[in-house]
Order: structure tokens, then sequence, then C-alpha cells
């Protein structure tokens, strides 16, 4: 007879092994791919931004600051023969200027003349309108920041003076001042005249306005 063939029944070893592989957990899926860099933080940035703002900021005060500072125009200086001076003009009578006394090229008081006798003899000549006259008794200082006999003329009409007074007029050795008073429109005004003596010549040395900014 032939054997009736039974369906095979798992063993109580088999059995345990199979719970076994059953409970086992899965295997892990490979490692994700390492995660990019994060970005900089939003904060890092704006402080670096700040950072650039105030160098520019600095940058630009420094450039300012050493903009401003221009060269000053240096002073006229007062060096060698005792007979040179600095003679600095006023308004009155000529743009505001700074010229040594050079007695070399110094307007001279006419011999037959004394300094105060040069001071009449400009006044006179202004009043009667003979400015060619006057400007040529003017000292060198004053033709220079005058310019020209025309420029001259054309203040002095301005002025309209109609007379004048000598007030003082001093000598002291080799040096002579005379104050004289212009009467014209807007008011009288003081002139101080100063000559010096070279070589027994007169020299009209400066003109200047007393008690205004020289």
């Amino acid at each position: 007879m032939d054997e009736t063939s039974t369906p095979d029944t798992p063993t109580p070893e088999e059995s345990a092994f199979d719970d076994l592989v059953s409970d086992a957990p899965e295997s892990e899926s490979p490692a994700a791919e390492s995660e990019s860099p994060a970005p900089a933080s939003k904060n890092h940035l704006t402080l670096i931004l700040l950072g650039v703002i105030v160098v520019l900021l600095i940058a630009v005060v420094v450039v300012l600051v050493a903009g401003g500072n221009g060269s000053e125009t240096p002073t006229a200086s007062n060096t060698g023969n005792t007979n040179t001076s600095t003679t600095t003009t006023g308004t009155m009578g000529g743009a505001a200027t700074e010229t040594p006394f050079d007695p070399a090229t110094a307007t001279e008081v006419a011999a037959d003349m004394t300094p105060e006798q040069h001071v009449e003899a400009y006044f006179d000549a202004v009043v009667a309108g003979d400015y060619a006259a006057a400007y040529e008794l003017l000292p060198a200082s004053k033709k220079e920041s005058y310019g020209s006999l025309d420029a001259f003329t054309a203040q002095l009409e301005g002025y309209g003076i109609t007379g004048y007074n000598i007030d003082s007029a001093t000598e002291e050795g080799d040096e002579a001042e005379v104050l004289a008073t212009a009467t014209m429109a807007g008011g009288d005004f003081q002139y101080l005249w100063t000559f010096v003596k070279v070589d027994d010549v007169w020299l009209v040395k400066a003109r200047t306005l007393p008690g205004m900014a020289q």
C-alpha cells in the first residue's frame, strides 16, 4: 500500500526560527545624503553691511575735513633795509594791498618844498580837478593800489572833495608826518601822510587813514 503523504509540519525549532525572523527589524535605508550647509544668518549679514557703511561714512568725513583746510595766505614780513616798511592801504583811496616801501622807486618831494607843502599841493590839485597832477604826488604804494590814473580820477570824482585843512605837521630828524582833513559830500576824512629823508631828499613813504582798518 502506498503511504499517504502528509504536509510537513514545522517542528517546534523551525517555528521558533520563523518567529525570530519575522520579529527582526527591517534593514534601515542608506543614510540620507548630508544636508547642505545652512546659509549665513540674516543678522550676521546685517552686521557686515553696517560695518561697511560705517567705514564709508568715516572716509567721507575725512575727505571733507581734509578739503576744508585750505592753505592760508602768508603775511608779508618786514625785513632788510631799515627804511623799508610794509604799507597797507585802506578802502578809501584805493584797494587794500601790501606794498613794501622802496626808496629807489618812492615819490620824491620837490627840492624847494617841505612835506607839508607837498600835501598842500596834492589837495590843491584835487580841489581844482587836476587829478593828473595829484596822482603824481601820491606815494608809490597808493599809485600801485589805484592801478591807473583813470581809476584814481573816477574814485576822486566820486568823493567830491571841496576843501581841506592841514591839522598838524611834524618833523623829527629824518622822519615827518602831516595830518590833513579833506572835506567832501559824504563827510570829512583824515589822511596821515608820512615821509622819510634819504640822502637829504624827502620821500613820500605812505598815506593812510587814521582810525580805520589799514
